[in-house]
């Protein structure tokens, strides 16, 4: 076998290859743009019910169950690590969204 010829297949197999990894790629970009599509038709219900399970509004208003929530998982944390059992230790006193934006 020639060098030309050797050439030639490792350039085939490469082509074949890549060829290949590109084609897969890109089916599975349009399989997760197709599952977007069919899915955005039931997320405001989604949003809206979760909304009311995590205990903050439709309009995205803070309520005093979710605090209370809150407050209890962090109650329930100190425990669990064998931390002290005084419950007037930790106040949550505030609550705010976290916006959650990269500054890269």
């Amino acid at each position: 076998m020639s060098l030309g010829e050797i050439f030639k297949t490792a350039l085939t197999d490469t082509a074949l290859g890549m060829g290949t990894v590109f084609l897969i790629l890109i089916f599975i970009s349009v399989c997760i743009w197709l599952m977007g599509i069919l899915c955005r038709e039931r997320r405001p219900a989604a949003d809206a019910a979760a909304a009311r399970a995590g205990g903050a509004s439709a309009d995205g208003e803070i309520t005093p169950e979710l605090i209370a929530v809150i407050t209890a998982a962090i109650h329930q944390s100190i425990r669990d690590e064998g931390g002290a059992d005084d419950s007037d230790e930790y106040i949550v006193r505030n609550v705010r969204r976290a916006t959650w934006k990269h500054t890269s």
